[in-house]
């Protein structure tokens, strides 16, 4: 039996629960290029302004709030548990618990899958699941030898000379410049994926045509006042290094015109047009501040209080691949297990919100899974899971257009499956599917109940 039969098998298909968890309610910041307009907050500012603008605008009551679960890949040295920095910024009731949970940028998504689990098992009735990301204010690390010779020194083991000696002189000491790198090949997220849309048959053309549509469906979005709910504004705090501090009530990000004739100009970033690279600037989702959360209780507790019950999570499967060469493939192993744990086939998934790291690894995905020869090589399945129709992907933009702060990205994506489904009166399901370094992939699916 291939691998993907015997993981769906593990859980069996969605059976009806005595607790069901859904989703009442979902908001956000503004989405914005980090190092900009959002350059000031933090992660857990970004959080607190999210989760109090959650509370504020649902109206639930927070002395009903038994947890909170917080997704973050940055998080902040000294206090790494972002969620329960929140609950205090916010000022909630100390009474309330929180933790945060890290699978890059999956995590967001798995605080989400842990508020379920916490609801569904007993353990919580009113659930909070979200997370954050601050890119701009990403804590630099010293190099180690660095690090170590002054925890040495401080204790008074080795003397300034031994010091100077072992850490070296002062240009050695300068932090370490961060980057989005995969630390077991060493190489960028950005070269996975240039790599991976090669192997899988990608090509530029492919990756700008969605990119365009990215931005066109979330410019659209965002005029026909899709976002309006969802988006808080916010202000960000005074900083020398900012020339506005004035509210922010919107994504920034959003490409309303498009030139395809410039994007098609653009020379790969990651690798050279030379050696095969395709991936751009434009195909690749920048680098973002923002966070994101969800309200979650049972759907009694949801009816009792007057909120919608009607959304709920039927299934999930997270998934892993050797990270070299196929980094950001992982998805396409979970979605035929999520599939399988729900009862469903791919042509019953009536939306589809694919993370856009790069254009070019949500084509890969797709590929795969419409391919026979794909998916024996990849997933050992003997035939094609199915086609991701265009037209449901990302109704609503995706991160190459909107913004992927890291641990918010998961959340944002069940906000819009949880809209999707009260939109459209004749759909029923909706797939969320995130990649994220380690080669991992995490997959929900989501259902009107």
């Amino acid at each position: 039996m291939h691998k993907v039969a015997v993981l769906a098998e593990q859980t069996g298909g969605a059976s009806p629960k005595s607790r069901r968890a859904v989703i009442v309610a979902g908001v956000r910041t503004p989405f914005t290029r980090a190092f900009g307009e959002l350059l000031s907050l933090d992660t857990i500012a970004l959080g607190t302004l999210a989760v109090k603008g959650l509370v504020a605008s649902s109206k639930v009551n927070p002395a009903e709030i038994d947890h909170i679960v917080w997704g973050g890949v940055i998080l902040p040295n000294g206090s790494p548990n972002v969620a329960r920095e929140i609950i205090i910024d916010a000022k909630l009731p100390a009474t309330i618990a929180g933790h945060t949970e890290s699978m890059a940028c999956a995590s967001g998504l798995k605080a989400v899958i842990s508020a379920v689990q916490m609801i569904e098992s007993g353990n919580a009735t009113v659930v909070i699941a979200g997370g954050s990301e601050s890119t701009s204010c990403a804590e630099m690390p010293f190099a180690r030898n660095v690090t170590q010779s002054l925890a040495l020194y401080s204790q008074g083991k080795i003397g300034a000379m031994k010091l100077f000696g072992v850490a070296g002189l002062p240009f050695s000491w300068m932090p370490k410049r961060p980057s989005v790198s995969e630390r077991s090949t060493g190489k960028t997220m950005g070269y996975h994926a240039d790599v991976m849309a090669g192997l899988c048959g990608v090509t530029r053309t492919e990756q700008d045509q969605l990119t365009m549509r990215s931005h066109a469906n979330a410019a659209a979005a965002a005029k026909g006042g899709l976002f309006k709910e969802e988006v808080i504004s916010v202000t960000p705090l005074s900083s020398p290094l900012l020339t506005s501090v004035k509210p922010i009530g919107k994504d920034t990000m959003i490409r309303e015109k498009q030139d395809p004739k410039k994007m098609a100009e653009l020379q790969p970033v990651f690798r050279k047009a030379a050696d095969g690279g395709t991936v751009t600037a434009a195909t690749a989702s920048p680098l973002t501040d923002g966070a994101a959360c969800c309200l979650l209780m049972t759907q009694e507790k949801a009816t009792a209080l007057g909120f919608k019950a009607d959304v709920a999570l039927r299934s999930w499967a997270a998934s892993g691949i050797q990270p070299e060469p196929n980094l950001l493939l992982a998805p396409a192993l979970a979605i035929p297990v999520a599939l399988a744990r729900a009862n469903l086939r791919l042509a019953d998934i009536d939306f589809f919100e694919i993370h856009e790291a790069f254009a070019g690894q949500v084509l890969a995905t797709m590929k795969v899974l419409a391919s026979k020869e794909l998916s024996a090589k990849y997933l050992s399945l003997p035939e094609a899971v199915g086609q991701i129709p265009p037209e449901k992907l990302n109704v609503y933009g995706g991160s190459v257009s909107i913004g992927h702060p890291f641990g918010a990205t998961g959340a944002r994506l069940t906000t819009n499956a949880v809209r999707i489904l009260r939109q459209h009166p004749n759909a029923k399901y909706v797939l969320v599917s995130i990649c994220a370094a380690g080669g991992l992939g995490l997959v929900s699916i989501f259902e009107r109940i």
